[in-house]
């Protein structure tokens, strides 16, 4: 018998269905290491400064064709910094959202998962990124914790209630 936190008991066929598809749950896995995660996070770069470089551009040629400059505008670094963090954010929560993997991440065979197995939602993402962009920013020291945790997380893992998982090919 398997009783869910809504209250509802499964029990004979279903119940053994319901243990066939737990036992597939991602949350199964174990945490990736810090290595697939940075070697993930090198991929997406490389996605992010394509999406940078075309947005960018069209950025700043609507920019310029708006105030009706000759020249191409100039974006001062506060502006930059904006654009950069939103396409980040863009992808990264548009790739969560739709399958809990970003190209990088599907090259390593690494998953986000929530803690409670509930699908990712934009509060997830919101948090993850922030504080991931913070955890960089500090030499990436929010990465390396995961190094000293019990748990393998990093900052972002804690603070958004997600965790990354590696799922060996085959599996």
């Amino acid at each position: 018998m398997l009783t869910f936190p809504s209250g509802r008991v499964l029990t004979g066929v279903s119940y053994q269905i319901a243990e066939v598809i737990y036992s597939m749950s991602l949350q199964n896995y174990p945490t990736a290491s810090l290595i697939r995660r940075l070697a993930a996070m090198a991929y997406d770069a490389l996605v992010l400064l394509a999406l940078y470089i075309i947005l960018g551009g069209i950025l700043v040629t609507a920019i310029s064709a708006m105030t009706g400059q000759e020249e191409m505008v100039r974006l001062s670094p506060a502006m930059v910094g904006s654009v950069f963090y939103t396409i980040c954010f863009l992808y990264y929560m548009h790739s969560w959202r739709r399958g809990g993997q970003t190209i990088g991440m599907k090259a390593w065979n690494i998953y986000l998962i929530t803690n409670d197995n509930s699908p990712v939602k934009l509060s997830h993402c919101i948090l993850r990124s922030a504080t991931g962009f913070f955890s960089l920013a500090i030499v990436g020291l929010g990465y390396f914790w995961m190094l000293i945790d019990k748990k393998e997380r990093t900052w972002h893992d804690i603070a958004s209630l997600t965790r990354i998982v590696y799922r060996p090919k085959g599996s």
